[in-house]
């Protein structure tokens, strides 16, 4: 009995030291092909958080997710609002651009991770929210101005929808 508890105790380790050497194997061969392939894969740009953790106003939550967004209550009020101007310039760049009023879901999530992971264009739209007069606020919708910032989003724009 006791000759079959150890040959079990033999079998079971040398199992999980041939489980564990595969896996370190497998390991290696990855490293190996991301050091040849350049390195690993480009990660996703993001955008930098700022202002005060949960924040985000109901008012937001709503708008956002009106805009099709799935808001997030850990987001600050600031993040939310440069969100929701984002949102609302490049629809109108894409209107403007290609006439399209409807553009795809994937179109207008590839230009918001642009406008978002670029830092001169989140200052551009942080500075133009602050900016708007009362006037412009109650007429809604907002027509870009044809500056350098409005041309980079342009031509993004345009290369995304020949690309589709």
């Amino acid at each position: 009995m006791e000759s079959i508890i150890l040959a079990v105790c033999v079998a079971l380790f040398v199992w999980l030291f041939m489980r564990r050497q595969r896996m370190k194997r497998a390991q290696n061969l990855r490293a190996q092909q991301d050091a040849r392939s350049g390195g690993t894969p480009q990660e996703q740009k993001s955008m930098p958080r700022f202002g005060q953790a949960g924040s985000i106003t109901r008012d937001q939550m709503k708008a956002l997710k009106a805009k099709d967004f799935e808001p997030s209550r850990i987001w600050s009020k600031e993040e939310a609002q440069l969100i929701l101007d984002a949102v609302d310039y490049l629809r109108a760049a894409i209107a403007r651009e290609t006439g399209e009023k409807n553009p795809p879901m994937e179109v207008q999530n590839q230009v918001l991770a642009f406008i978002l992971s670029d830092e001169a264009l989140r200052e551009f739209l942080i500075d133009r929210a602050r900016n708007l007069t009362r006037e412009e606020l109650e007429r809604g919708k907002l027509d870009p101005e044809q500056d350098e910032n409005y041309a980079r989003v342009a031509e993004f724009v345009t290369e995304l929808w020949e690309a589709n």
